[in-house]
């Protein structure tokens, strides 16, 4: 693969889990997504590596430099409670075009490494375990970590996770460490 400056140890990483997914008899499949910055033609600033294993749908964006795509995404500059509306409209539109009414969307986001994350999301039935994956990406990613890495510097606190739940118009976050 051509690298456009994204760190190798990280691709090494994803590939030796994928040899093991496969070597345990996992269904896989895997496809590439560019992000490229929109003022800046050929400028690759991220890849987003969706990863079909048994139908749930994992997704790892890989940043070239840790939050260099902030500003290209007009995100650098906007407070916690800004990003947390522009993320409401962003699972306000994926509940909406997923037709699942009735199911919670539920994404998560774990930091892999300082330039890159893992990022899943399911439908749920409140009071079920039926769940159905939903395609998520790198715009999830961008904005949970920067909800993440802005609410350490308030809270002091090195969350290492970061949880959201759509419900009925409702957002609800939840921070591991």
């Amino acid at each position: 693969m051509n690298n456009p400056g994204i760190n190798l140890e990280i691709w090494e990483r994803l590939r030796k889990k994928w040899t093991e997914l496969e070597a345990s008899g996992n269904k896989l499949k895997i496809d590439f997504q560019l992000i490229s910055d929109a003022n800046e033609e050929g400028n690759i600033l991220a890849i987003d590596v969706i990863q079909n294993v048994n139908n749930e749908i994992i997704t790892e964006t890989v940043q070239r430099n840790a939050g260099e795509a902030y500003a290209a995404l007009g995100i650098a500059e906007l407070s916690v409670e800004q990003l947390i509306e522009v993320y409401k409209k962003v699972l306000e539109q994926l509940h909406r075009q997923s037709k699942q009414r009735d199911m919670d969307l539920i994404v998560t986001m774990t930091p892999s490494s300082a330039t890159s994350g893992e990022i899943k999301g399911c439908f749920k039935k409140p009071d079920s375990d039926s769940e159905k994956s939903a395609l998520v990406d790198y715009r999830h990613y961008y904005l949970l970590n920067a909800i993440r890495e802005k609410m350490m510097t308030l809270a002091g606190d090195g969350w290492s996770k970061v949880k959201a739940i759509y419900r009925s118009g409702e957002l609800e976050f939840y921070f591991d460490y």
